[in-house]
């Protein structure tokens, strides 16, 4: 997700939403942005049981938690022309019907119904990840502040939500198909409420912005940093997302106790992200942001390698801590680059090569995994791509980079 995306319209420049209309759309995101992590989360907390009872491979348990990642690679090269083709608000609907329909979808108890609804789902999640920033800049331009800090506080309230309630409500559903299914109905909720939002009236006499492309900001040194840290940051979180609960269900805790471990990793980030945005406008202290949040995760890497189940609400707060790496480079994208048109492409860049590289993260534990039957390999793994990031963040802040 970036604090900058390609603006609904080409061409034109938005005026405030109406008060009541403002309202709706407030609502609306704030109900998208719940969804964003609740496919993804409850899909982790219910992998032992969806193997136990599909019957799915190894390589097939190390896919599932990748494929998130790779739907938002492909978005995050294709929704700025998806959004001038057809509006950014038509683009939403379309996602969020796409999201609806492929969490039902993994009701069917099959594997194949499990991988073609994930990719159904997390396509349409990942369009709505790309554009929820820019549509929060376009109707809400004197909030983009507040907003974002609401809906990045409402995603991590999400994760934490699918995270401890997906094995209670496999057990009440009857299985962990229809439980993973069950997830659906937030989205169809979120589906209903933003079909009643509308474009904003534009001023249709503003010059056309300019356009850059993201591959050129890629030979910049800022682009080239700001896609580092956003694909090690995604690819430790999501391999952390991806396999926590397996990982902890390993050393012999109980399936819905490992999940609630992962709820409050996310947790953790619902009061630190306003922190860490604070921190973030304040270009001095944006270097000491970098190096506690990275930090935090090699600790808590640390703790998941030696001791996983010693202290594992322990490990769960520094892991938690270390995810507000996420909000963190958000706000470095956003006051990155000379003007509007050179911040929708750095996002782009990082989105769509940093989901790419992020999507090696949640593949290589589950192969390491099944390679060596044990743990130690993966976590060692994470540990120097923990290490990897908090270099890359050490070095984007050294100064902050204002423009290319």
């Amino acid at each position: 997700m970036s604090l900058a995306g390609t603006p609904p319209t080409v061409g034109t420049a938005p005026t405030p939403t109406p008060a009541r209309a403002g309202a709706l759309t407030a609502l609306a995101v704030v109900l998208i942005a719940l969804n964003l992590r609740l496919g993804i989360s409850s899909a982790s907390a219910l992998l032992d049981a969806l193997r136990a009872a599909l019957g799915f491979s190894p390589f097939v348990g190390a896919l599932l938690p990748t494929l998130p990642t790779l739907c938002f690679a492909a978005a995050g090269a294709g929704t700025g022309a998806l959004s001038r083709r057809f509006g950014a608000e038509c683009t939403v609907l379309l996602a969020l019907a796409a999201l609806t329909a492929g969490l039902a979808v993994r009701a069917v108890p099959t594997t194949w119904a499990l991988l073609a609804g994930t990719v159904l789902g997390m396509s349409g999640l990942a369009l709505c990840n790309v554009l929820l920033p820019a549509l929060v800049r376009t109707h809400f331009p004197r909030h983009i502040g507040l907003l974002t800090g609401l809906y990045t506080t409402t995603l991590a309230l999400g994760a934490a939500l699918a995270s401890a309630m997906a094995v209670p409500v496999a057990d009440a559903a009857g299985s962990p198909s229809l439980g993973l299914a069950a997830w659906a109905l937030p989205a169809l909720v979120a589906t209903a409420v933003w079909a009643g939002v509308r474009a904003p009236r534009a001023d249709r006499s503003a010059p056309e912005p300019p356009r850059i492309s993201p591959w050129a900001m890629a030979r910049t040194r800022l682009g080239a940093l700001v896609t580092a840290y956003f694909g090690l940051q995604a690819l430790n979180a999501y391999a952390v997302v991806g396999w926590l609960p397996s990982l902890l269900a390993g050393h012999g805790m109980a399936d819905g106790r490992a999940g609630l471990v992962l709820a409050v990793t996310q947790a953790v980030g619902i009061p630190v992200s306003f922190a860490v945005l604070a921190l973030a406008r304040d270009p001095g202290r944006l270097r000491g942001a970098f190096v506690v949040v990275s930090a935090a995760m090699l600790a808590g890497f640390g703790g998941l390698l030696v001791a996983p189940v010693a202290l594992p609400m322990v490990w769960a707060v520094l892991v938690g801590l270390g995810l507000c790496s996420f909000p963190l480079v958000l706000a470095v994208i956003a006051r990155s680059g000379g003007g509007p048109a050179e911040t929708t492409a750095l996002s782009t860049l990082a989105q769509s090569l940093g989901y790419l590289l992020a999507a090696l993260g949640p593949l290589a534990v589950g192969l390491l995994h099944s390679a060596t039957g044990g743990w130690t390999a993966p976590m060692a793994l994470l540990l120097a791509t923990a290490a990897a990031q908090l270099a890359a963040g050490v070095a984007l802040s050294r100064p902050l980079p204002e423009s290319r």
